[in-house]
């Protein structure tokens, strides 16, 4: 009787449970390992700005823009989520269009991301500095440029996430998927949040 109730088969509900738990733990784990890689770099940059060739420098006002446009996008994403839950045909499509305005901002965010290491260049802050030797701005490419790649990882799961709405693949019951697209773009957020916050004082505060 052991060894039938060991290798009894999982009913379909019960495998697609395990899936789902599954999916979640890999999601949590790989949001930690995203926290201490930047945990690690801003930790890096505080020691690194005490030495020599760091030059202090102001970022331009349009980092401040982009900030609230993509805090803008993560509640898009939570009316998407509210209104999925609702019991209603026209629940799917709705929610399918706040996840497009959803990822229509988070490209305007990269427009403008775009657009301040423009500003960065007229200001002489570049990646590589070989006539100054400046490396404040190499961190600040690098550190927001990593950001912007899990950004782009986040947009390209909006847009299925969308896509599944708009084919009625999501229900009250049923949103997995979508709830998880919406941590991770929380989470990517709530990440620039606390990376402006801290390439905007840590001259100050460190």
């Amino acid at each position: 009787m052991e060894k039938e109730a060991i290798h009894r088969q999982l009913t379909p509900e019960e495998e697609r449970e395990a899936r789902i738990r599954a999916k979640n733990i890999m999601l949590w784990l790989f949001l930690g390992s995203v926290t201490l890689f930047f945990a690690a770099f801003t930790s890096v940059y505080v020691v690194r700005k005490d030495g020599a060739n760091w030059f202090e420098f102001d970022l331009p006002q349009v980092f401040a823009t982009s900030t609230v446009v993509l805090l803008a996008s993560s509640l898009t994403v939570g009316l998407a989520q509210w209104i999925i839950r609702k019991e209603q045909a026209w629940a799917g499509k709705l929610a399918g269009l706040f996840l497009l305005l959803s990822l229509v901002l988070g490209l305007w965010f990269g427009q403008l991301q775009w657009a301040g290491y423009g500003d960065l260049v007229d200001m002489r802050i570049f990646l590589i500095d070989n006539a100054t030797g400046n490396v404040s701005g190499s961190f600040f490419y690098i550190i927001t440029g990593a950001h912007f790649v899990h950004v782009i990882s986040g947009l390209l799961a909006l847009l299925i996430a969308s896509v599944q709405s708009f084919r009625g693949k999501y229900s009250p019951k049923n949103h997995y998927g979508l709830r998880r697209t919406a941590i991770y773009w929380h989470f990517l957020d709530l990440l620039w949040l606390y990376l402006f916050l801290f390439l905007t004082y840590a001259d100050q505060l460190f």
